[in-house]
């Protein structure tokens, strides 16, 4: 039975169907044993360092008008992948396609930013 205490619930087996309480009882008992040092290093919290092979050690920020930002977001959803992952494609795509076409002209953007 759940008691409130100060800003916690307090929850007790009982208050979970028996496969989630059964699999909350296994990883604990998994925990009171120990994990290898190996293991523990794999677990690190955080956003992950490499992106395939690559190490990705560079954030860049943009800022978006609400059309791209919908637009962005419908081609992920589209391409089942997050914002991160459609902007990596999105510019490698241009990027390669650029340097096919490599005019010697300057990009064209149809906003000013900032």
């Amino acid at each position: 039975m759940s008691k409130k205490h100060y800003n916690y619930v307090i929850v007790g087996d009982e208050d979970f169907p028996p496969e989630v309480s059964a699999m909350l009882n296994a990883a604990a008992e998994e925990a009171e044993r120990g994990y290898s040092l190996e293991f523990l290093e794999k677990c690190r919290s955080g956003r992950p360092l490499e992106i395939g092979a690559t190490p990705a050690r560079h954030k860049i920020q943009i800022r978006l008008d609400d059309a791209r930002l919908l637009r962005l977001d419908d081609y992920a959803h589209r391409h089942d992948m997050s914002r991160s992952e459609a902007v990596r494609t999105l510019l490698d795509k241009a990027l390669a396609e650029g340097s096919s076409q490599d005019s010697g002209s300057g990009p064209s953007d149809d906003s000013s930013d900032e």
